[in-house]
């Protein structure tokens, strides 16, 4: 176990490390990642999804998961996120992924990637973005939790958070983030392609 000073934002090793997928954890969007496949294989998918659409964007995510296979080449990962999660699993932290990807997605993600823990994700029916993670997030973990993220969707998130990690957060966001009085750790995160870490 480490010292007080060598904790991630000098937080408890209980609280876990809860990592965005979309921008954070990997550059890049998984539903657009989906939806391209998808319309190479089968333009005509694209009359399906406006009806997916129209029930709800959780939905369509689940039905073009469904029919996705991921391409590990093609996918990219931040690499500073990925030592960061690693390091904190091996000093014991739980390390788990929160993301508005569809779970298909999501699980198979962390699959792949072997130290995530827990999985949150969108599942047909609800979408985890913004206030909507939050409040799952919050019900999860009551002791308070880390959270990595990339955005300005992210700061619903981070107003809950114990712990704050941005990873190329606009300026703005950053600032917006740093208002919140929490720890905060600022990544740069490069990218490391492919699933082999």
């Amino acid at each position: 176990m480490r010292s007080a000073p060598d904790l991630l934002l000098g937080l408890p090793i209980s609280m876990p490390l809860v990592l965005d997928m979309d921008g954070t954890l990997i550059a890049g969007d998984m539903l657009f990642k989906s939806f391209i496949a998808n319309i190479r294989r089968n333009p005509l998918i694209a009359i399906s999804c406006a009806g997916w659409l129209t029930r709800g964007r959780a939905f369509l995510k689940s039905q073009l998961a469904a029919r996705y296979h991921v391409e590990w080449a093609s996918v990219q990962f931040h690499k500073e996120v990925v030592d960061l999660a690693i390091r904190e699993k091996n000093a014991g932290r739980t390390v788990v992924i929160a993301t508005a990807a569809d779970v298909a997605i999501a699980t198979t993600v962390a699959s792949k990637l072997g130290f995530i823990d827990r999985v949150f994700a969108s599942d047909g029916e609800r979408n985890y973005k913004g206030a909507a993670k939050a409040r799952i997030l919050e019900e999860a973990f009551p002791g308070g939790f880390i959270y990595a993220g990339d955005s300005a969707a992210d700061l619903a998130i981070w107003k809950q958070a114990s712990g704050i990690v941005l990873v190329n957060v606009r300026e703005s966001v950053a600032d917006a983030a740093r208002k919140l009085e929490r720890p905060v750790l600022e990544l740069s995160a490069h990218i490391k392609v492919g699933a082999v870490l």
